[in-house]
């Protein structure tokens, strides 16, 4: 019986993995894992220093397997945020960590993979849920607390218990105007915000095969959402291999979906929710699962040459700063600007609901970024996920819909 891709990984980084006696680690142990790298961003890094501190005689253990990142105030939205931020500076030069990403540079998961700091077969881990992002990589990414960040600087390894594998199998062909954010609100919407709890989640399939890599890192970022412990792709997994259950999916019988406001698995299909016709006041397209490239082209692609409807605001912020010179070289920028959008610095922006996009009591927002729980952008705020071609038309039209309906202005 082979492994699943996930205990492999573990197995290997173990010294357990052994494909002649078939000696690997198995789903419920405990493992003490030697970790590659470490990430930590400006929401609670000051809550990881402090804690390290606390450790008699510690010592970071490799500063360059460590990356910080200021992306959730960035730049500093509070006093309370540039003194965490020049806290991590000092921490960083102190002792020696490098890999240092300050303002501007992006989001924490889609730069690692762009640098290459999170790589096939690799263990990251990183103080964000989301960090199961990193999966796309083909790396065992997953998030961890402040306080065992705190020991994973001073030790380098990290307590986990190996978990199940769920396979999700996509096979056909998308239909066209149908993307992964809309695989994935189908797959949240079917498994439910527990679905995946403490999994390991595998994606394969013809359909899971032919997603680029921005694809993969929505999958593996929305991946959390239904509790997964990390997500990861497997182009040629083994035939044997043993899942605790797997779903099926037809990419060929999907069509474009929503999520309701609440939580990213109130899944729907757009064709429901356009019939109510529903105002909005804010369109968000941003964050690690909704600021790529990809998304810019759609939102570009739909705003040539209109323009965003009165009383509605439309927020860009790419998700990092790489993306954004691609988009400013193709032009996309340039069209985003001229129909209305306002255009953020490469963070995590309105995501969190930490600065620029937080909304009033009451106001509406559709978004394509990663939650959309109750006060995710700001108290009494309500959020509608949908794909970025859909957020760049309702903002155009002043409703959500996903479909062009007479002259544009």
């Amino acid at each position: 019986m082979c492994p699943t891709r996930a205990i492999n990984i573990l197995s290997s980084k173990c010294g357990k993995g052994d494909a002649f006696s078939g000696r690997f680690v198995h789903p419920g142990e405990i493992v003490d894992a030697p970790v590659d790298r470490a990430m930590i961003h400006d929401n609670n890094a000051a809550l990881v220093i402090e804690n390290f501190g606390k450790i008699t005689g510690a010592s970071v253990w490799s500063p360059d397997k460590i990356a910080f990142f200021i992306d959730h105030h960035s730049p500093s939205t509070s006093v309370g945020a540039v003194k965490h931020h020049s806290l991590m500076r000092r921490f960083a030069h102190d002792n020696g960590i490098s890999e240092f990403f300050d303002c501007g540079h992006g989001i924490s998961h889609v730069v690692m993979i762009e640098e290459g700091l999170a790589a096939p077969g690799e263990i990251v881990v990183g103080t964000d849920s989301h960090t199961t992002g990193e999966g796309a990589s083909g790396a065992f990414a997953t998030g961890i607390g402040a306080t065992e960040m705190a020991a994973v600087l001073a030790t380098g390894r990290v307590w986990l218990r190996v978990p199940e594998t769920l396979k999700i199998s996509l096979s056909g062909v998308w239909p066209n105007k149908v993307c992964a954010r809309d695989v994935m609100t189908a797959v949240l919407g079917r498994l439910g915000p527990e679905g995946a709890s403490y999994r390991s989640v595998e994606f394969q399939g013809s359909a899971a095969d032919a997603m680029s890599l921005e694809d993969r890192i929505v999958c593996c970022v929305m991946s959390m959402e239904m509790g997964a412990k990390n997500a990861l792709f497997v182009p040629q997994p083994d035939d044997d291999a043993q899942y605790e259950r797997v779903e099926y999916f037809d990419a060929s019988a999907m069509t474009q979906m929503a999520a309701l406001p609440g939580l990213p698995t109130n899944a729907v299909p757009l064709a429901e929710l356009e019939g109510e016709r529903v105002k909005i006041d804010q369109a968000f397209i941003g964050s690690c699962a909704g600021g790529l490239l990809g998304d810019i082209e759609s939102a570009a692609k739909v705003l040539e040459g209109k323009h965003v409807a009165d009383g509605v605001r439309l927020l860009v912020i790419p998700a990092t700063r790489r993306i954004y010179g691609e988009a400013l070289k193709r032009g996309y920028i340039k069209i985003l600007h001229d129909a209305g959008a306002v255009i953020g610095s490469p963070a995590c922006g309105g995501c969190g609901g930490h600065d620029a996009g937080i909304l009033a009591p009451g106001e509406v927002c559709v978004a394509n970024s990663a939650r959309n729980m109750k006060g995710r952008m700001g108290a009494g705020g309500v959020v509608y996920l949908v794909n970025s071609a859909t957020v760049a038309l309702s903002a155009v039209r002043g409703h959500i819909t996903g479909e062009e309906r007479g002259d544009a202005r």
